[in-house]
């Protein structure tokens, strides 16, 4: 006896008003649209003869086998891992089901020949997380995915390669709360950098660099100029950005001879 969860009576049809179930959802192996044999009742809750027991038994097994194709074996581990991968980098749902979506794609292209599923399920929470604007990076994929760093790179470019996937580069702004909670700042220190970053865009230093390092750069020199605000090591600034020492003082040569008076004016304007 085949066993199917009751409508949802939220959920209309656009013809008739009728209840159409659950929405479907990118994240599920079977997009929750799969039936259920049952076993020793029926839908009714009756019990179901032995005679009877047995050919659901085979029933069960040819559905199980009919649901486990070729592509779905590799499908339900992977949406699996792109579960866990977005559990350990505590992201949103947006990111879990762009990188579902991805993954299926990848999967209908045959893209996952020669590869390991785990490689490019974190490639694809990477990819989709950028698609909706959520910092992670590299880094962070790599460990949660428990997949070498450069695995995960060659797996990122082969997607965006194949799937002809745009994403363009995040704004150094982004990195700023994440920056801030690592390194123990206040919200001023972020208001100041936000206007050295603004500053910094206008005199165009912010081209051919790396955001994350931009954003350290602006955060490092507010610690350096704004006496108010903690004065930071470049270490500490490279680490929680995951950049080098060097890149820090490159920003901050570039951004304390340029835009000294956005933090004059900033400290002019607090009382």
């Amino acid at each position: 006896m085949l066993e199917a969860s009751p409508p949802d009576r939220r959920t209309r049809s656009r013809d008739g008003g009728r209840g159409t179930g659950a929405p479907v959802s990118p994240t599920r192996p079977n997009r929750r649209l799969s039936s259920r044999v049952g076993r020793r009742r029926d839908a009714r809750g009756r019990p179901v003869a032995e005679r009877r027991r047995r050919r659901l038994h085979r029933q069960r097994t040819q559905h199980r086998r009919a649901a486990r194709a070729a592509n779905k074996e590799t499908l339900q581990p992977g949406l699996s891992e792109i579960a866990r991968v977005c559990a350990v980098l505590d992201v949103s749902g947006s990111v879990r089901a762009s990188a579902s979506v991805l993954f299926r794609r990848a999967l209908a292209e045959h893209l996952l020949y020669g590869r390991a599923y785990e490689s490019i399920a974190g490639a694809t929470v990477y990819l989709g997380a950028r698609q909706v604007d959520v910092v992670r990076t590299l880094t962070e994929v790599a460990n949660a995915s428990r997949c070498p760093n450069t695995t995960v790179v060659r797996d990122v470019r082969f997607l965006q390669r194949e799937l002809k996937i745009a994403v363009g580069p995040l704004s150094a702004a982004v990195y700023l709360p994440r920056l801030r909670s690592a390194l123990g700042l206040d919200e001023r220190a972020v208001r100041s950098a936000r206007r050295l970053l603004e500053a910094a865009i206008a005199e165009n230093l912010h081209s051919g660099r790396d955001p994350k390092g931009v954003a350290a750069g602006a955060l490092y020199t507010v610690s350096r100029l704004d006496e108010r605000t903690v004065d930071l090591r470049q270490t500490e600034v490279a680490t929680a950005a995951d950049v080098s020492p060097e890149t820090v003082r490159a920003r901050f040569d570039e951004f304390a001879s340029c835009c000294p008076e956005v933090l004059d004016d900033g400290n002019a304007a607090s009382p």
